[in-house]
């Protein structure tokens, strides 16, 4: 082997180390996006989801309300 031989090997290994770290970054800023994505995703589902049982349980205290008033005005 000479040396042409080894500085070419060489040459590959560096190369392939400069693009692994660089798809390594790459990975990590876009998994750090997705997270935060999903996090906006999850809490504006979760927001939603509070707020449609908050309606509901003012429905139901409405007609909870309807309900003793009609029953005052019966007796």
């Amino acid at each position: 082997m000479g040396i042409s031989s080894i500085l070419k090997l060489a040459g590959k290994f560096a190369i392939r180390g400069f693009v692994f770290k660089a798809g390594k970054r790459a990975a990590i800023k876009g998994g750090n996006f997705g997270i935060g994505a999903f996090s906006l995703l999850a809490g504006g589902y979760m927001a939603y989801t509070l707020l449609q049982l908050k309606e509901k349980s003012e429905k139901e205290q409405k007609a909870l309300k309807g309900k003793k008033k009609a029953k005052r005005l019966e007796e």
